[in-house]
């Protein structure tokens, strides 16, 4: 008898030591997290400064290009183009300079902002020369991806694709520029976002700030939370302590408390039944709601000091 109670005061102990070892494994959690986040503070303070292009980058010549045109495509029916020829040493340093030059029509480009090595993205010539930086078309690219796969890009940029945090921060760190969203339901219905903003570098974990007002017809969901650092679920920055938002959900994203928005969830051809499914997929809270996962979601980028085209 003396034995087998023995046995269960020390069955006893164990299960207390267990939950001892997990509430200190939660409690650094918590602490590593709110490193994370001072470090990421105190690199904004950086970035509310002003930052202006040289005379001598304002001085550079003006560039020309041809464009091949390709088959329009059926999954959103504009005209691709092939990159063309460049007339000149210079590249374009974003869509919207090739705007200003009377490119018309959309495609892939190669681009070189300030200081960066050359490389291609997809331009958005409506309105005004967009560079697209993410686009979710069909579900044909998982976005199920860690944080180095979102560093550097993936997917095509003639479908699926995102185009890299690195790439994203090279060509919006000369000064501030223009988000635009664009999202549809499954009904057909579309609706667009855009605010003011700028992406710091991986030593912010690459925060997005916003500081300007939300225009559009979309009613604000990332602008409740004016300066996050992006999430992968493999480095933790979200804003909710004890959860991994995109472990939770899924995708990086620049989360706060996981529920707000998400434009890299999974993929759903049809709305799933179940509700643990449906938040897992792209969604604008404040639109159809936490648990509708979207059709598609695009998002452009442009300077936000537009010069006039000729």
């Amino acid at each position: 008898m003396s034995v087998c109670l023995f046995q269960n005061l020390v069955r006893r102990q164990n299960l207390r030591i267990e939950e001892l070892l997990q509430k200190i494994k939660q409690q650094q959690f918590r602490m590593d997290k709110q490193n994370l986040q001072i470090k990421s503070l105190q690199s904004k303070v950086n970035m509310l400064i002003p930052v202006h292009r040289s005379e001598k980058e304002a001085q550079n010549p003006r560039w020309r290009v041809t464009v091949q045109r390709s088959a329009d495509r059926a999954a959103n029916h504009s005209q691709m183009v092939k990159p063309g020829a460049l007339e000149g040493s210079k590249l374009p340093v974003g869509c919207h300079d090739l705007f200003l030059e009377g490119q018309q029509n959309s495609g892939v480009f190669e681009i070189q902002p300030p200081g960066a090595q050359a490389f291609k993205v997809f331009c958005d010539m409506e309105n005004g020369g967009w560079t697209v930086i993410q686009q979710r078309l069909d579900g044909s690219v998982d976005f199920d991806r860690l944080w180095d796969a979102y560093k550097d890009g993936f997917g095509n940029l003639t479908g699926d694709f995102w185009l890299g945090l690195e790439k994203m921060h090279q060509i919006v760190k000369e000064g501030q520029f223009h988000l635009l969203i664009e999202l549809q339901d499954w009904e057909g219905n579309a609706r667009s976002a855009q605010f003011l903003f700028r992406l710091g570098g991986e030593d912010t974990a690459y925060t997005l700030s916003l500081l300007g007002p939300i225009l559009g017809e979309l009613e604000s969901a990332m602008g409740d939370f004016p300066q996050l650092p992006f999430s992968t679920r493999d480095q933790d920055h979200d804003l909710k302590g004890d959860t991994n938002c995109a472990k939770h959900l899924s995708g990086g994203w620049w989360f706060s408390y996981c529920g707000h928005v998400n434009l890299n969830g999974k993929y759903f051809r049809s709305i799933p039944r179940q509700r643990h499914q449906r938040k897992q997929g792209i969604f604008w809270k404040t639109w159809r709601g936490r648990y509708y996962p979207l059709r598609s979601a695009a998002m452009k980028i442009r300077p936000a000091e537009l010069s006039r085209a000729p």
